[in-house]
């Protein structure tokens, strides 16, 4: 084996441990493991403030076999909330990017967007500055149905206002999903319209300046938004909070959730590593041709 081979050869080993060092779960959760109702609030404690306080653990629908967990349609504030805390992982960085994504359940895909949605949360009282310390997927009712391209699921960063004209091309973000804090669309690129069923949303939290933070966003494993450059050096948080429902009223919508996963990645990726050793291997391969 000549030497350019080598350390193709090298750069591959290398980056398939790299997955393996850098990509474990942070949190990873199926909900099938608990026994019961109780087991489930054991881990994940009711917050809720009006009864009943406690999302379901249920059978009636999931996505990986054979519970999740299901959040009532409901006309009352304070019902159905429940939270997880873990240990501080740290922030984004230059070689680390966060992914947060779970399966959500949309029970009514015509109706108007009705509030049912989960957090990830830099502690219990996230505020406003520095931008990013609450992110939010599933759908909220600051927009209708026909606002901002039409049905599809949504998402906020507590502190970040999205711009009117979207910068990369999506339509145009209505009023509602203008201010400071406010849901928007994930719809930038035409995909993650809504539908009956499970959808997998999921954002990748990260940075490539070490400065601000970029999000982005997927719909079924489609990028469906991007909001890059929020804030400053101070906005890239450490996360250690997982709100699971609302906590609202949601026009009697129920939806569930299931798969709730928290990780990282490494920057850059190592299927990314991968492709540029096999490359140097072409290179290589035609070096010896010539």
């Amino acid at each position: 084996m000549n030497r350019c081979t080598t350390l193709v050869t090298a750069a591959i080993v290398f980056a398939t441990g790299l997955s393996a060092a850098k990509a474990a779960p942070i949190l990873a959760d199926r909900f099938d493991q608990y026994a019961d109702q109780a087991a489930f609030q054991a881990a994940w404690p009711a917050i809720g403030t009006v009864a009943p306080l406690s999302a379901d653990l249920s059978t009636v629908q999931s996505s990986s076999p054979a519970k999740s967990i299901e959040v009532d349609g409901t006309l009352t504030t304070g019902q159905q909330r429940n939270q997880r805390t873990f240990a501080e992982p740290g922030a984004p960085s230059l070689t680390r990017k966060l992914v947060w994504s779970f399966n959500f359940y949309d029970t009514a895909p015509t109706a108007s967007p009705f509030r049912q949605y989960s957090n990830l949360q830099d502690g219990t009282g996230p505020g406003a500055t520095p931008p990013g310390q609450l992110l939010s997927m599933g759908m909220n009712n600051n927009q209708s149905g026909t606002d901002s391209g039409g049905q599809f699921y949504m998402a906020r960063i507590l502190g970040f206002a999205h711009s009117a004209v979207d910068p990369d091309g999506g339509p145009n973000e209505a009023g509602g999903g203008t201010a400071s804090g406010a849901y928007f669309k994930l719809n930038d690129f035409g995909t993650g319209a809504r539908s009956a069923g499970w959808h997998n949303l999921k954002v990748v939290v990260g940075t490539d300046d070490g400065l601000s933070t970029d999000f982005d966003f997927f719909v079924d494993g489609v990028l469906a938004e991007k909001v890059h450059n929020v804030g400053t050096a101070t906005s890239l948080r450490s996360y250690d909070v997982i709100r699971l429902g609302s906590g609202v009223s949601n026009a009697n919508n129920a939806a569930y959730y299931d798969d709730m996963r928290l990780k990282w990645i490494p920057v850059p990726e190592p299927t990314s590593l991968v492709l540029v050793a096999l490359s140097l291997l072409g290179v290589c391969a035609a070096g010896r041709r010539r």
